[in-house]
């Protein structure tokens, strides 16, 4: 089993052999953990994305649409990517479509790959577990900010690399989990001085970000099937 962590999505191209892999495409602020509170909360499935004109077409048609540009919420869609907009009432049997900056441009990025897996801290021993089960190589996917490196990603790809120790790691998980190891004891406090922690609490969202350093709160996993998301079996 090999374990590879891309650190920005300017590296992703570098990644061989894509569909015999799995990825699991990381947006920790906020969209990957958005889409596992998604369907957590019922939806039948979650549509990523890319362009905020194809997220319109789904609106016009009658979908409920989510999105985010810059943190900011798309004038005229039902939701931004905060994760306490999507409340079970209103997503239950739904399919949800969802765009933002950094995180569904992933997805898509991801979408040859053997499989594409949503993760998130929320549901962080769901991934573990489900990795484990499957024995594939991994890809750990950081959607960064705007292909520059972040801090709260790479600490989940930490996080997710530190329990495969006796596969091989490329160095880029080797600083994942360094990285993880001095923040693992209170990932809220180690985000605070982040560029991006620092951009969203700017915009009065500092609940989201404690939301999203809550650890196994979620024991299900988002799986892109023919360019849905949807819980795995």
């Amino acid at each position: 089993m090999k374990i590879e962590t891309v650190l920005s999505p300017s590296l992703f191209s570098q990644i061989e052999n894509l569909e015999d892999k799995i990825v699991v495409v990381i947006d920790i602020l906020r969209a990957t953990s958005t889409i596992t509170t998604i369907l957590a909360n019922g939806a039948s499935a979650v549509i990523p994305v890319r362009e905020e004109s194809i997220a319109e077409d789904y609106k016009a048609k009658g979908y409920l649409v989510g999105g985010e540009r810059g943190g900011e919420t798309i004038e005229g869609f039902d939701f931004g990517n905060s994760p306490f907009q999507y409340k079970p009432e209103i997503v239950q049997d739904k399919e949800i479509v969802l765009t933002t900056t950094n995180g569904t441009k992933c997805i898509e990025m991801s979408a040859s790959a053997y499989q594409v897996v949503i993760g998130s801290f929320l549901n962080l021993s769901a991934v573990i577990k489900h990795l484990k089960n499957e024995q594939r190589d991994v890809v750990l996917f950081c959607a960064g900010w705007k292909d520059k490196v972040n801090l709260e990603d790479s600490l989940f790809a930490g996080a997710i690399a530190h329990i495969f120790m006796s596969a091989t790691l490329d160095d880029s998980s080797l600083l994942c989990i360094d990285a993880y190891n001095a923040a693992k004891g209170n990932l809220f406090k180690a985000l605070q001085n982040s560029n991006h922690f620092q951009r969203l609490a700017s915009k009065g969202v500092t609940k989201d970000i404690e939301y999203c350093c809550e650890v196994d709160l979620i024991n299900t996993i988002g799986i892109l099937k023919e360019g849905k998301i949807i819980l795995a079996a």
